[in-house]
């Protein structure tokens, strides 16, 4: 078999064993874990359809992860409401590869896996998805989940929507420390500014030590001042 695989047409091959039904299929799988790292489409989506028949969630797993070649919203959309739970996180990982950030977050929302939906959160980089998630811990009094939400997605939350959010919902203690580091790195942002927009003294003295100096030689404004003869004497000598 290893030596007529190189010279199949996979996909064909994978077309005419469903023709024949599931049971081919199942038969032909060391066939098709073989040649899946080839990554065609045909044979990773015939792979996947009998991982989620046996509801082998973790093959499932390993199989997206290391072969994208298949309709990966398709089979989000065909999961998302399994009974199995680790089948569901895997709808929402797949919508997340998919940067389909509301719909990861609303099945990981649904299941609880707050986790889940923290790191999309975060993968997402937009302060509106995560600031909605902020929202949504409050409305559930999921008080460690906002902490640990404001300190995974810090660069992402306003400080101003943190605070009203904390004040609002008695989560002050919660906020505080992110309050804090906002404070601390504005203080830095300032400092840094400030000593581009002022001198120091060190700068200062050595502006006027320059120009103390250029005074001394003879130049005025950025004009050279020449006499008119070597060691004050007077007209040019004659000869």
């Amino acid at each position: 078999m290893s030596l007529i695989i190189p010279q199949l047409d996979h996909a064909r091959c994978v077309h005419l064993l469903r023709s024949h039904g599931e049971t081919c299929l199942y038969l032909a799988v060391p066939y098709l874990k073989e040649v899946q790292s080839n990554n065609i489409s045909a044979v990773n989506t015939a792979l996947n359809e009998l991982y989620l028949l046996d509801e082998d969630y973790e093959s499932l797993q390993d199989s997206i992860d290391g072969f994208d070649n298949f309709d990966q919203i398709d089979l989000a959309q065909s999961i998302e409401s399994h009974e199995l739970l680790e089948f569901r996180r895997i709808a929402a990982y797949l919508y997340r590869k998919n940067k389909r950030w509301d719909q990861s977050i609303s099945l990981s929302k649904h299941d609880k896996m707050f986790k889940d939906a923290i790191d999309t959160a975060a993968e997402s980089s937009d302060s509106g998805t995560v600031e909605g998630l902020m929202s949504f811990f409050c409305s559930m009094s999921e008080k460690e989940c906002f902490a640990a939400l404001l300190y995974t997605c810090f660069d992402l939350v306003h400080p101003d929507v943190a605070m009203e959010l904390g004040w609002r919902n008695g989560y002050v203690d919660y906020t505080m420390p992110f309050m804090i580091e906002s404070v601390r790195q504005l203080k830095a942002k300032l400092e840094a500014v400030e000593a581009k927009v002022n001198p120091t003294a060190e700068e200062v003295q050595k502006e006027e030590m320059n120009a103390a100096y250029g005074q001394g030689m003879g130049f005025g404004n950025g004009m050279l001042m020449l006499t008119n003869g070597m060691g004050g004497a007077g007209g040019g000598g004659g000869m």
